[in-house]
C-alpha cells in the first residue's frame, strides 16, 4: 500500500493498475472548516464523472489516536479513468474547505458479496433473529485498545441516540503470524488474517441475527493525506464497513456472551485498527 501526502494522480494510476483494479473506491476522511464551501462541493461531486456516492455518515465526535473527522463518504466508480478523472478535478478543492483530510483508495469487493451477506442476515433473523430492547449495560471494555474502540470512544458513543442507524468503520492491519496468549486457543502456524476469520465467524453471527452486516468493504490501494502523521498514513490489509439498523444492536452484541467467545481471536489476529463509528449524515 502506498501513502502519499498529496494528490499525486499518476502514481495512484500505477499503484491500482498494479493491483489490477476494474472499479475504484475513494473513502474520505474529513475534517470541515468551511461547511459552506463543503456543501457546495458536495452537490458538484456527486454523481460527477459517473461516480456514485454510496454512504455519507456523520462520526461521533471524538478522536481515534488524535485523529478527528466530521464526515466520512464513499464514493465508487465503475472506471479506474474516471475515478483518477474525478480526483484531479475536484480532489484538490479539499484543501479550500478542510484543515485536514485523507483518501483512502481501494479495490472493492464485488457487489454480489454484500448482496448475500444481506441475504443471509434475513434469513438468520427469520429463524434465530433477537431484538435488542432499552438501553444495554455498560460493562464491556477493551484491554487492548489497538484493535478496539477505546473507552472515550465506548463513552461517545453509548451516550448517541441508540434508535438511530449505526455505521461501523474498520481499517485492518493482520498480525503475519496470531499471536495467542493461551496455545491452546489455536496452532502456532494460524495467519493473523485466519485468527480474524474466526473472530469474524463467531461476532459475524451475532451482527446477522440482529439485521446489522457489512454492506461495503475493500482492500486498501493507496491513501492521500493532508497530515503526514496521520494514523491512516500506513500499510492497511482491508477495509469494511458495517450497518446496523440501530446503535443498541453493537451495544447489545459486545455485551454478549457469545461475542465475548470471539474476542480472543480478534486480539491474536489483528496488529492494529482504524474505527470510527457514526450516523447517517
Amino acid at each position: 500500500m502506498h501513502i502519499f501526502t498529496s494528490l499525486d494522480i499518476e502514481s495512484c494510476r500505477k499503484t491500482i493498475a498494479g493491483e489490477g483494479a476494474n472499479r475504484v473506491s475513494f473513502v474520505y476522511h474529513l475534517k470541515i472548516s468551511d461547511i459552506d464551501g463543503y456543501k457546495t462541493w458536495l452537490n458538484e461531486s456527486e454523481h460527477s464523472f459517473s461516480g456514485k456516492r454510496l454512504y455519507r455518515v456523520k462520526a461521533d465526535p471524538v478522536a481515534r489516536e488524535g485523529m478527528l473527522v466530521d464526515e466520512i463518504l464513499i464514493d465508487e466508480f465503475y472506471s479506474v479513468q474516471k475515478g483518477l478523472d474525478f480526483l484531479s478535478t475536484l480532489g484538490g478543492a479539499l484543501e479550500r474547505f478542510c484543515s485536514e483530510y485523507a483518501i483512502l483508495v481501494i479495490k472493492p469487493e464485488p457487489p454480489i458479496v454484500f448482496h448475500l451477506v444481506k441475504w443471509i442476515s434475513r434469513l438468520i433473523r427469520l429463524f434465530k433473529g433477537t431484538t435488542d430492547k432499552g438501553t444495554p449495560s455498560a460493562n464491556w471494555s477493551a484491554e487492548n485498545i489497538a484493535v478496539w474502540p477505546d473507552d472515550k470512544q465506548m463513552e461517545v458513543a453509548r451516550a448517541q441516540n441508540l434508535d438511530e442507524t449505526l455505521f461501523v468503520y474498520n481499517l485492518n492491519k493482520y498480525k503475519p503470524v496470531a499471536q495467542y496468549s493461551d496455545v491452546n486457543e489455536g496452532s502456532k502456524n494460524v495467519s493473523g488474517k485466519e485468527a480474524y476469520d474466526r473472530y469474524s465467524k463467531i461476532a459475524g453471527f451475532e451482527l446477522l441475527r440482529r439485521g446489522a452486516y457489512p454492506v461495503y468493504g475493500g482492500k486498501p490501494i493507496c491513501i492521500f493525506s493532508s497530515d503526514k502523521d496521520c494514523m491512516l498514513a500506513q500499510h492497511w490489509d482491508h477495509f469494511i464497513f458495517v450497518r446496523y439498523p440501530q446503535r443498541r444492536n453493537l451495544l447489545a452484541t459486545i455485551e454478549s456472551e457469545e461475542f465475548n467467545k470471539g474476542e480472543v481471536h480478534r486480539d491474536a489476529g489483528l496488529q492494529r485498527v482504524a474505527i470510527c463509528m457514526g450516523k447517517e449524515a
